[in-house]
């Protein structure tokens, strides 16, 4: 069975999901920002090792805290979609100065991912459109999919930053509303929701 806790780091509050099953190895999807205490705490409290550090994109409001983490984590695996590695060396690309005014580089060892990959026991998604590199990442077991700034509730990601593409945007929503429509969505800055509410949504919306 597949567990999820979410917390809200950064000043953006962006969605950040701790997600575990009955072996006791997680996942964290994104690290917006430094207070990550709190998921240090859950961690031990439940007895939880932090294997997988899994970005869906590069924007700073969801990598922020990475350097912190790795820092209490050295062992934690990271990965993030090879077109916006870049992001987590590059401060014009990941936007973090913009955000807060201070810039960000990540110096630690990193993983890239593509369409097909697997990441424990979720597999990886081309979501392309908030940027050139978001990922998606797809239990079929869970009926889970965390979709980063790609599908929200009853809404979708920025396409004006670098690297966005409206069209490519609409194209990874369309995909993604090809998935089951029981598959819970849980996305980086909205409520929870589902890929049928969503696909109704984005028809009426003429997105698809």
């Amino acid at each position: 069975m597949m567990n999820i806790k979410t917390f809200y780091l950064g000043s953006m509050m962006t969605n950040c999901y701790l997600t575990w099953n009955d072996d006791k190895n997680a996942y964290l999807f994104d690290c917006g920002g430094e207070n990550i205490d709190k998921i240090m705490t859950f961690l031990k409290v439940n007895g939880l090792t932090l294997k997988y550090l899994v970005l869906t994109h590069g924007h700073g409001d969801h990598i922020a805290g990475i350097n912190k983490l790795i820092e209490e984590y050295p062992n934690v695996e990271v990965y993030i979609g090879k077109e916006d590695a870049a992001c987590l060396t590059e401060p014009e690309l990941n936007l973090m100065k913009y955000i807060t005014g201070v810039s960000f580089v990540f110096n630690g060892e990193f993983h890239t991912v593509k369409e097909g990959d697997m990441v424990g026991e979720f597999k990886v998604l081309d979501t392309p459109g908030h940027t050139i590199g978001s990922k998606s990442f797809y239990c079929p077991e869970a009926k889970m999919l965390i979709s980063g700034d790609t599908m929200f509730r009853r809404s979708y990601g920025r396409y004006d930053l670098p690297t966005s593409s409206g069209e490519m945007l609409f194209n990874s929503l369309a995909k993604l509303c090809r998935l089951p429509a029981d598959t819970k969505v849980y996305s980086g800055h909205s409520d929870e929701t589902a890929i049928g509410e969503e696909k109704e949504f984005l028809s009426m919306q003429g997105i698809i």
